[in-house]
């Protein structure tokens, strides 16, 4: 993690605790800044990169930890985190019984991090808190290893690429970000119709991503069991009393295709949250 300027025996500051970064959610996004104590950097006088030489006396720059801070931040707010997780990060007071595999497997993956390194899939009911970890995942990977990432929900994904395609914009240029950031993180995986061409969509997005090497990290309400799986309510006019109400529970590999599945499973780790609702309720 970059470390703030603090000189020795200083008390961290009182508004970013010690990290030099302040994030709070403007508008539907998250978006960073760097607090006012490191505004100035008595290191390289704010010039962005330190200049030495080698041992065979030739100057080299490198960069200063307050340029790194800077572009860091720029990175998170181009990654689009919605504004009600500005504050997820992976620490242990927000790790429970409930989601203690998921968490524990989220860090090692930031800490463990390498470009093409395997994906992650976090599957379970609405609420357990899958959107938080992977806000919280970004947040770390961006922070602590300055690597670009990139937060789509999967439904508004499919309506921004077909308003693409509605205004004649070439599928080149509409898919290129999403496949040549370092990590893409999809919310809500399946979520939509489910039509053929949702259906290419997300073949085309995964296989050029695993071609390419490139990490994904999903969220789905799908999961590998039909037990716990989501369960949606359509309605069918084909019973004996006419027009009623059925449950129907797709799991993961039903809903995106055996083809689809067959590569999620080899480009990611799988994990299950179960537990309660952690969202407010009503009246609370």
């Amino acid at each position: 993690m970059l470390q703030p300027k603090e000189g020795i025996g200083r008390r961290p500051c009182a508004k970013c605790h010690g990290s030099a970064i302040l994030i709070a959610p403007e508008g539907n996004f998250a978006r960073a800044a760097l607090c006012d104590c490191s505004a100035r950097c008595e290191i390289c006088n704010d010039a962005g990169f330190l200049f030495e030489r080698d041992d065979l006396g030739r100057e080299t720059a490198r960069m200063c930890a307050c340029e790194r801070r800077r572009v860091r931040v720029r990175l998170y707010n181009e990654a689009s985190v919605p504004g009600k997780f500005a504050d997820a990060r992976l620490e242990d007071r927000f790790r429970d019984r409930y989601n203690h595999e998921a968490f524990s497997t989220c860090k090692l993956h930031v800490d463990e991090y390498y470009r093409g390194h395997k994906g992650l899939i976090l599957m379970g009911p609405s609420g357990g808190g899958k959107t938080f970890l992977v806000a919280a995942f970004i947040y770390e990977i961006i922070f602590t290893r300055g690597v670009p990432a990139l937060f789509r929900d999967f439904f508004h994904l499919l309506a921004n690429l077909r308003s693409g395609y509605s205004s004649g914009r070439p599928e080149s240029e509409l898919i290129e970000p999403l496949v040549s950031v370092e990590v893409l993180v999809v919310d809500e995986l399946g979520k939509g119709r489910n039509t053929p061409w949702e259906q290419n969509i997300l073949d085309v997005l995964i296989s050029q991503r695993y071609n390419n090497r490139k990490t994904t990290i999903f969220t789905t309400n799908y999961t590998e069991s039909r037990a716990t799986t989501l369960p949606e309510r359509v309605r069918s006019k084909d019973g004996p009393l006419g027009e009623s109400e059925l449950e129907i529970r797709e799991t993961l590999r039903e809903r995106v295709g055996p083809r689809i599945y067959s590569r999620l499973r080899e480009m990611c780790d799988l994990v299950t949250l179960g537990g309660p609702d952690r969202r407010p309720q009503d009246g609370e």
